[in-house]
């Protein structure tokens, strides 16, 4: 549901100016989830809203030796993504920078793709080595490896 254009009836007129002065404090969008589908409900767009940061999606999965991240994301080039670590903290930034436009891209009615900033920071669980850790970009896809500064032993406990 978008909220582009002022309703005529009273009440749609009363929500649609609370949702307004609701997303220029928070913006973001509400997903309601429903046995026959689900309902989203979107901040009102504008040219400032699509060079805001995106979340980045990603999985963390802990071995033995270390805290491994995969992080999608699509359209970026290596040299425009930066990773900041400290010991229980990672912190990714990205930018898909927008090339020239060309005449058939003027012809589009919407584009929401043009611009994307991600952003994403993850508290970890155990401490890590930063200076030590390891990322690698492939096809959209960066991992990265973070050596555990402190290993947890699996111990057996006794039943009494």
């Amino acid at each position: 549901m978008s909220w582009d254009k002022e309703p005529e009836d009273e009440f749609e007129r009363w929500m649609y100016r609370m949702m307004r002065s609701y997303w220029k404090r928070s913006p973001k969008q509400f997903i309601f989830d429903f046995p026959f589908g689900s309902l989203r409900f979107e901040p009102p767009s504008s040219e400032a809203r699509i060079a805001e940061a995106r979340s980045i999606y990603a999985d963390m999965k802990e071995t033995d030796s270390e805290i491994i991240i995969e992080a999608e994301l699509p359209g970026v080039k290596k040299e425009d993504i930066n990773i900041n670590s400290t010991e229980d903290r990672v912190e990714i930034t990205a930018e898909a920078k927008k090339e020239e436009e060309t005449e058939e891209e003027r012809e589009y009615i919407r584009k929401e793709r043009v611009q994307k900033k991600f952003y994403r920071s993850f508290t970890l669980p155990v401490k890590v080595y930063p200076e030590k850790s390891k990322a690698t970009y492939k096809n959209g896809i960066l991992e990265l490896r973070l050596p555990k500064k402190e290993t947890r032993e699996k111990r057996s406990i006794k039943i009494e």
